[in-house]
């Protein structure tokens, strides 16, 4: 994940890819524009003809060993409350290494974003979830929120979008690359395993955090870059 940043940027910002303003940012904005009406449409359109059922029925029904367990609780895992949690926890690690509050802030204002909005596409959109098999209303209980997209899918792609994006600059970027692939695929085909969520869900969340990511990187870094100004003029 690359960052562009523009002539004339500080060297602070520039080495800190949450901090560094974008080159192109009118491009990422149209990207995010258009992914979200891209995914809108497709969720309508997978409420009235939902061509991902029976794939997610395979998936659903495959019964692979101790897999539903272990998706399951990789599922339980990620549920809002503790979800904040990891990101208050990654934020803190991030402010000590980059010893920037600014990064940090940054940093976790790109994934509450980022996952906010999923999560806000939901009620537009209001797919229903899957038939509330016994398994399903024990992971999401018997009050479900809309399916498409999943909020799961959308938090661990943002989180790990953002791990990727702190650690690029550095020796930790193949590590952090090869982790959030790994946490992506696991929760995608949790979430589709367990039955509470449609392939087309996961897929979208994906989509959706790839589409948005950028945008809300950028905008973040410069609400960042002029609190900072705000802040240095207020101690001249």
């Amino acid at each position: 994940m690359t960052t562009s940043v523009v002539p004339g940027a500080s060297s602070a910002a520039a080495s800190n890819p949450f901090l560094a303003p974008a080159a192109h940012p009118r491009r990422l904005v149209l990207t995010a524009v258009a992914t979200v009406l891209v995914l809108v449409a497709v969720g309508f359109l997978l409420r009235l003809v939902p061509l991902d059922v029976g794939l997610s029925r395979v998936v659903h029904r495959s019964h692979l060993g101790a897999l539903g367990a272990i998706a399951e609780g990789f599922y339980r895992a990620v549920k809002p409350v503790s979800a904040a949690g990891i990101m208050v926890v990654a934020t803190a690690v991030v402010g000590f290494a980059t010893r920037r509050w600014q990064a940090a802030l940054a940093f976790v204002g790109t994934i509450a974003l980022t996952w906010g909005s999923a999560e806000a596409i939901k009620l537009v959109v209001e797919r229903p979830r899957p038939g509330l098999s016994e398994q399903v209303v024990n992971a999401v209980g018997t009050t479900a929120d809309p399916s498409f997209p999943s909020g799961h899918v959308a938090f661990v792609a943002a989180f790990a979008a953002a791990l990727i994006c702190v650690s690029w600059a550095t020796r930790w970027r193949a590590l952090a690359i090869g982790v959030g692939v790994v946490l992506v695929a696991a929760m995608m085909l949790s979430v589709v395993y367990i039955g509470v969520h449609y392939v087309g869900d996961a897929v979208a969340s994906v989509i959706w955090v790839a589409g948005i990511f950028p945008a809300v990187r950028a905008l973040l870094a410069f609400v960042v870059a002029r609190a900072q100004e705000v802040v240095d003029a207020r101690r001249r």
